[in-house]
């Protein structure tokens, strides 16, 4: 930057799970008792007081005005309003070179569908999540011990489970704390792509603790599906390869799948190493999921 600061550094969208990632670049950096890098922090405020939401977000809601540590307003659902709260940041920012945020409630946007980037994607990339999912666990044996990453891929796994009358009773629903699902299991791990790239370091804490039974899957959308299908690096296939880095940190077996017949022998040739781990399997599939999907119905006591 040459020592000249500029009026307005940038702007970050983020949902609130995600502060306690972001506080400490904030704090650290941003602030202007240190670079003074004013940015304006756009933040879907899951669990907001007086609204029903998922149980890790009931505590983070609550807890989201006290810590985001920088001045901040709810954003008004109206044009008007919203354009006087911007006025305020840009204000704040521009006076204080300091970070502002802005706190987004439930239904303040309308619905918004992003483009097909890549027509063909269907025909390359022949599976959705849960068929590559279904697929996986047709090989799972009645003592493997499943963790799964945030949001969709557990509530695929949830229902999967009681369509086929599994139980549930080896199975970690990893409900928040997105990107760490690796790190909490020694066997089976399903994970997504922008959960792994959040926390990518994780990748080689694994790899040094050679955990020789552990069989990193991750399911690649190049997408996070949750919070909208925002599109993630690992979508470019040409470029990015969650296998070559693993390889970089020590995993001692790698694999690629894309459809039915090479995930199962992808799977069977896993059940053949078994004591040679680490392992990844990348599953490049589609992105979406069904519009019915539910939620565990088990309380996360249970699931504890």
């Amino acid at each position: 930057m040459n020592g000249k600061r500029t009026e307005l550094n940038g702007r970050i969208y983020l949902q609130n799970s995600s502060l306690g990632n972001i506080v400490n670049p904030i704090i650290s950096l941003a602030t202007s008792s240190i670079y003074g890098l004013p940015m304006l922090l756009l933040i879907g405020w899951r669990g907001e007081p007086g609204k029903p939401d998922e149980p890790q977000h009931r505590v983070q809601g609550p807890a989201t005005p006290t810590a985001l540590g920088i001045p901040f307003q709810s954003l008004p659902n109206n044009h008007d309003g919203a354009g006087q709260a911007l006025e305020t940041a840009k204000h704040y920012m521009k006076t204080a070179k300091d970070p502002y945020a802005l706190l987004v409630k439930r239904e303040t946007f309308l619905p918004y569908t992003l483009p097909k980037i890549d027509v063909d994607v269907e025909i390359r990339l022949p599976l959705t999540r849960e068929q590559a999912l279904e697929c996986v666990m047709s090989h799972f044996r009645q003592q493997d011990i499943v963790v799964s990453t945030t949001e969709m891929l557990s509530r695929e796994l949830f229902e999967l489970r009681t369509k086929r009358h599994d139980g549930h009773e080896r199975d970690f629903l990893t409900v928040d704390g997105m990107g760490h699902a690796s790190s909490i299991v020694l066997v089976y791990c399903l994970d997504g792509d922008g959960a792994v790239l959040m926390h990518m370091g994780i990748l080689a804490n694994n790899a040094a603790a050679t955990p020789s039974n552990f069989k990193h899957i991750v399911f690649n959308n190049g997408a996070h599906d949750s919070v909208g299908d925002q599109p993630t690096v690992a979508g470019n296939h040409e470029k990015f390869s969650f296998c070559h880095i693993a390889q970089g940190c020590g995993y001692k077996h790698v694999m690629i799948a894309t459809n039915q017949f090479e995930i199962n022998e992808a799977m069977e040739k896993i059940r053949a190493i078994n004591s040679d781990g680490p392992i990844l399997l990348e599953l490049r599939i589609q992105t979406g999921h069904r519009k019915n999907l539910g939620r565990s119905t088990r309380s996360t006591d249970e699931n504890r």
